[in-house]
């Protein structure tokens, strides 16, 4: 798997790229661990390059997406397309993740959690 990593003003998109199954899972809660550790708190999990979702990746996306809660940060998975959002949708893990059908949706609430929490801790 292909992991690119870039920056939307204070939110950090990362665009992982391939399959998200048990030999791939790792490398990308990896990822994100490492982000969490350096405390980027808004992240952009773009899935619009994954062809290929098992439960060891859906496993993966419930483990980011709680490890980021619990540093009390923000993860949206945007753009999951054909099989992931089917697995997502199936499984109604969408409902308890947040998931957005495009980039822009995902950057907006982003942007917008981001605003209110830093209003909150002024």
């Amino acid at each position: 798997m292909e992991i690119v990593m870039g920056m939307d003003a204070e939110v950090v998109v990362i665009e992982p790229a391939g399959d998200l199954v048990a030999s791939t899972a790792e490398q990308f809660k990896t990822q994100v661990a490492k982000l969490v550790e350096k405390n980027f708190r808004q992240i952009l999990a773009d899935l619009s390059k994954i062809h290929f979702m098992d439960s060891s990746g859906l496993g993966a996306c419930i483990a980011i997406h709680k490890l980021v809660a619990e540093r009390n940060g923000m993860i949206v998975f945007a753009r999951p397309g054909g099989l992931v959002a089917k697995v997502f949708r199936i499984t109604k893990i969408g409902q308890k993740l947040n998931v957005a059908a495009t980039r822009a949706e995902a950057l907006a609430g982003l942007h917008a959690w981001g605003a209110a929490e830093k209003a909150r801790c002024v």
